[in-house]
């Protein structure tokens, strides 16, 4: 009886395992074989990834070790005028689509094109366009997000409550810059990045005025090897100011902290029209 018993029971366990198996193999054939032509599987909508591959591509490494390099490579920004502004490249342009098509790079001077991964329409009308064109161009691959996600530079807005941007800040007060100013001999560039018309009205004795908005165009005026002092007319702007010279790769800055070094009670010497 026992016997017969355990056979019984054997016979139950190859028959469930029997079962189990045809179940998994019919299920497993169904979805390679049977797929809906609606689903998800089956879909041959175009996505950014598979466009990409049907341009001239330029890797976030290999853009930065030619931008490292002096090659004459020109950035154009397709994204919106808002996301630019947020962030993007040094030294990129920011273009309009519509404007791609009347654009020319000089001689022997390439193009790479910043795009948003999350715009398909304006990467297709740049592909379209390039496409007409004679001079070399490369897409930056993965977009503005494959080059953040490379923590490649970027030259930022400079937001007081992003502790990356904060991170890029080295502070300076107020007697420790009256300090500096009354060595002598010391080699010292004083930044003003108000407005020219604040500029105008009053500003720090020796100061030179590069108003934040012309700071990144204007970088090759501010001197290689002097200690660097940047302010603005309140500390929001000082803050931006210091921000960008980071961005820019000028790291040796100090950013004056506070907001009454402009104020007749600060202590530091004054004027004020054009310098």
């Amino acid at each position: 009886m026992e016997l017969s018993h355990n056979k019984r029971d054997q016979r139950a366990l190859i028959i469930g395992f029997v079962l189990i198996l045809s179940v998994s193999i019919y299920f497993i054939g169904k979805s390679f074989f049977w797929t809906h032509p609606n689903s998800p599987e089956s879909s041959t909508a175009p996505t950014l990834d598979k466009e990409q591959s049907s341009v001239p591509l330029i890797t976030p490494a290999v853009l930065l070790q030619k931008l490292q390099s002096d090659d004459k490579i020109i950035i154009i920004d397709v994204r919106t005028a808002v996301d630019f502004e947020s962030g993007h490249i040094v030294h990129s342009i920011s273009l309009p689509i519509g404007s791609l098509q009347n654009f020319s790079p000089d001689k022997d001077t390439s193009i790479v094109i910043v795009f948003s991964e999350a715009d398909l329409q304006t990467f297709e009308t740049a592909k379209n366009i390039l496409a007409q064109k004679s001079f070399p161009y490369f897409f930056l691959q993965g977009g503005f997000d494959g080059w953040q996600n490379m923590n490649a530079p970027i030259f930022s807005l400079g937001d007081p409550a992003s502790f990356a941007d904060q991170s890029k800040i080295t502070y300076i007060g107020l007697e420790s810059f009256k300090k500096l100013l009354s060595e002598k001999g010391l080699s010292l560039f004083i930044l003003d990045v108000q407005t020219e018309e604040d500029y105008d009205k009053v500003h720090i004795v020796g100061a030179t005025n590069i108003p934040l908005d012309q700071l990144e165009k204007r970088s090759g005026e501010i001197p290689a090897g002097k200690q660097i002092i940047v302010y603005g007319e309140n500390d929001s702007i000082s803050f931006r100011g210091g921000v960008h010279l980071s961005d820019l790769g000028i790291f040796t800055a100090e950013t004056l902290s506070g907001n009454k070094y402009l104020s007749s009670d600060s202590g530091l010497p004054f004027e004020s029209g054009k310098k």
